[in-house]
């Protein structure tokens, strides 16, 4: 039998991270009527201390104090964390602080790494393997998930099959303006825009794209119901015709840009 008992009170809640989406993770578990927010982490000695309300832009304080402590907010023994730290140029690391808050019994919902969202064929079984060895002992779970990947490239593109008699093609597509993104080790250093033409990003190395977005075809696949003949990956850059700027950097020239598929 399935119980249906609820939690007397609010569930504690800690946010680990205050950065591009980690002000919003703060701002949905305050404005949520079942969740508490017990504790925020920090990676920056300088947020030490400092009010969640004011890292998160919310213009009033909130009560809860960041903190650079990790064992302290573990000791809180929290019901869930929301993780949304930075995950792509620290996958790894990001891997072992998810897995480790498992195995502590804490539920994890995360941003990134990306690849978590279906990671099958892309970890190691021996990780993975541990991974459901937490959770079976724990209790505890683990979900990652995000816009992209996450919904607008494979869970929605699913639920929009599900409406069609015949499937000739399923072809998703991210078209964004990064000129208000602000991440510029994602942008400059791992996607490449800004650099010249000539620079190879980390983007292109050999089996980034497929870990990247690798499981959003997989996840597809396995949805439909098929098997995957083959999976490739393209790429190319152009100089666009106009300087842009970014929220960290001003382009007094036209910088290179990309763009990039895997099917």
């Amino acid at each position: 039998m399935v119980s249906t008992s609820l939690p007397e009170g609010p569930l504690p809640v800690v946010a680990w991270s205050t950065g591009t989406v980690g002000r919003h993770a703060i701002a949905g578990i305050d404005a949520h009527p079942d969740l508490e927010l017990v504790g925020v982490w920090v990676s920056n000695p300088a947020k030490h201390g400092k009010d969640a309300g004011e890292l998160a832009g919310l213009g009033r304080e909130l009560g809860v104090r960041a903190t650079t402590d990790r064992d302290a907010l573990l000791a809180l023994e929290p019901d869930a964390i929301v993780h949304t730290a930075m995950a792509d140029d620290r996958v790894l690391e990001c891997i072992e602080d998810l897995f480790g808050f498992v195995e502590a019994g804490v539920n994890v919902v995360s941003s990134g790494p990306v690849l978590l969202q279906w990671p099958e064929r892309i970890l190691p079984a021996e990780m993975l393997d541990r991974l459901v060895a937490a959770g079976r002992r724990t209790g505890a779970s683990l979900h990652v998930n995000g816009i992209d990947p996450g919904f607008a490239n494979d869970v929605l593109p699913l639920s929009l099959t599900s409406l069609s008699q015949r499937i000739d093609e399923v072809r998703v597509m991210e078209i964004a303006d990064y000129s208000t993104y602000y991440q510029p080790v994602v942008m400059r250093d791992i996607y490449g825009f800004g650099q010249p033409l000539e620079h190879r990003a980390m983007l292109w190395e050999p089996g980034i794209l497929g870990t990247a977005w690798g499981s959003v075809v997989r996840q597809l696949a396995a949805g439909l119901g098929i098997t995957l003949d083959e999976r490739s990956r393209r790429w190319s850059t152009a100089v666009p015709p106009s300087a842009t700027s970014t929220p960290r950097r001003s382009a007094s020239r036209p910088a290179a840009w990309g763009r990039c598929g895997s099917r």
